[in-house]
């Protein structure tokens, strides 16, 4: 017997059973009076709606169910569920009670920006959104589903969290925000309560986007965003990015000093570090900048406050440089391995020579022993003899020692093996480059999606990440774009996410914000 869906019209034959494959899901919850129901339920045996969503012509192919509330509103509610597979997803779900036709038509439009608006985004940091659509009446959106916490509820679990905690969830937080900046949009709603902490990794995810939009410097709009957190500029309906650098100065204060902004008088924000004495003068006096009435007296970008609470981003020690055996090569052929087309003409500023190169010891030289006094029994002739062939031995070993080098040597450079390439870095970071006169540096952070074999090394992953970090920088400031070799572009914080389980064919997909400096026209 197949399987009916209702929709608004006549009823649809699915091709199987639609909860034949979730043996696991005991109940299933009515979208409408959210009651339980038994899972091979298609209506409430409470109310008699329709318990399956998304059955009128499908955006994404997919039927969804609810099986858990996690939160609810006046104007809407966050659920947990599942589509025929089993797999788990977020919905999100807007009603519609609206009296006032604009009212209406706003929200509705908001809504159906934010769906459109998460699709065009591919950052580690913020969901997958699947499907949005309209269901007896309700707007739905669906998305990735993150298992965890959001700041607000650890923070109520907690207290007061340490600086160090902090400061790392502000890394990531960051992070997004610069990305969000760099594509133009402002986020306007950031508080604890939207920062979703996954309990398998710890790592951060911004969620509801409800509310972010395009920034354009003399739009005004309605009052919006959330009383304590918001600067005063949104409440007077403007907002820019330095609206988003008050805002997370204003969570990070929250979680630092345990004051709920909006518990108190608006846009009072003692000092950190005097209502809690163990953070740090650095932190406490990044956020009272961050956190000034005033925008023009804030931070100028996301960027300097995130270094601000980070120094140690914008002062990276150096590499130490370990000795190692090398290879001279022409500077041509050093450019070519270090993945850095030769630059005719370019040559190194005379005020700042190459460092040396570091080089072996010297072989010692062969100590010929001292020639005893010939005898009878020792005739002068076979010393001699004797001695030419040790030394005729001891030269043809240094020459095969130095073939043997000069050939490993080569083949490390070329083939750049994988168990090479620590000692190869600081190698090629000594080979002497100078951006050509009509080439401007900067640094840049582009977020990049490779596929690679499923179980390949870290340094093939990072490799890949970085070949698409210069294609992509290529295609964005123009074909004259150069990477810098000398410092290769790096995933911020370390972060290299894989998307989900390797496909059909064997391949992976990983995704990273690379930051690295690059040669523009």
């Amino acid at each position: 017997m197949p399987t009916y869906a209702r929709t608004a019209g006549a009823p649809v034959a699915l091709a199987k059973p639609i909860w034949s494959v979730m043996a696991e899901v005991n109940q299933i919850l009515c979208p409408i009076c959210h009651k339980q129901n038994l899972r091979r339920a298609r209506f409430c045996q409470h109310c008699g709606s329709d318990i399956v969503l998304n059955n009128d012509k499908p955006t994404d192919g997919r039927r969804y169910v609810i099986t858990r509330v996690i939160k609810q509103g006046g104007q809407g509610a966050v659920y947990e569920g599942i589509d025929e597979s089993g797999q788990v997803f977020a919905i999100k779900e807007m009603l519609d009670k609206f009296t006032d036709p604009k009212e209406r038509t706003e929200a509705i439009e908001r809504f159906n920006a934010e769906a459109e608006l998460l699709k065009g985004m591919s950052h580690p940091r913020i969901p997958r959104i699947y499907s949005h659509f309209t269901d007896e009446g309700r707007h739905y959106l669906t998305m990735d589903f993150i298992r965890g916490k959001d700041l607000e509820q650890i923070a109520e679990d907690r207290g007061l969290l340490p600086e160090d905690q902090v400061l790392a969830y502000a890394d990531q937080i960051c992070d997004v925000l610069v990305y969000l900046h760099g594509k133009n949009l402002i986020y306007r709603d950031m508080k604890p309560s939207n920062v979703m902490i996954e309990d398998a990794s710890g790592g951060v995810k911004l969620v509801d986007f409800g509310i972010t939009k395009l920034f354009k410097p003399t739009e005004r709009g309605t009052q919006i965003g959330t009383p304590g957190y918001a600067p005063p500029e949104q409440y007077q309906g403007l907002a820019t990015p330095a609206s988003d650098i008050y805002a997370l100065g204003a969570t990070l204060h929250h979680l630092l000093t345990g004051r709920d902004p909006t518990e108190q008088m608006p846009f009072d924000f003692p000092p950190a570090n005097s209502v809690n004495s163990s953070v740090s003068k650095r932190t406490s006096e990044a956020l009272q900048r961050a956190l000034q009435k005033v925008p023009q007296d804030r931070f100028a970008t996301m960027t300097e406050f995130w270094d601000a609470l980070r120094p140690e981003r914008a002062r990276r020690p150096a590499q130490v440089r370990v000795a190692q055996p090398t290879v001279t090569l022409p500077a041509a052929a050093a450019a070519q391995v270090s993945g850095a087309p030769a630059m005719a003409g370019a040559a190194a500023p005379a005020a700042k020579p190459a460092p040396a190169r570091p080089t072996p010891p010297p072989q010692p030289t062969p100590q010929r022993p001292p020639v005893p006094t010939p005898s009878p029994q020792q005739p002068a002739r076979r010393r001699r003899g004797l001695l030419a062939g040790i030394a005729a031995f001891v030269s043809w070993m240094i020459a095969l020692l130095v073939v043997a080098t000069i050939g490993l040597g080569a083949y490390v450079y070329v083939a750049r093996p994988a168990w090479a390439e620590p000692y190869l870095a600081p190698l090629t970071n000594l080979v002497p480059t100078s951006a050509p006169t009509n080439l401007t540096s900067q640094l840049v952070q582009i977020t990049v999606t490779i596929q690679v074999p499923a179980g390949s090394s870290n340094q093939e992953i990072t490799n890949a990440l970085r070949a698409a970090f210069a294609t992509t920088a290529k295609a964005q400031y123009g074909e004259g774009t150069l990477v810098n070799p000398n410092s290769p572009p790096s995933p911020i914080s370390g972060t290299i996410e894989q998307l989900g389980d390797p496909d059909a064919s064997g391949m992976a997909t990983y995704q990273a914000t690379m930051q690295g400096y690059i040669y523009t026209p």
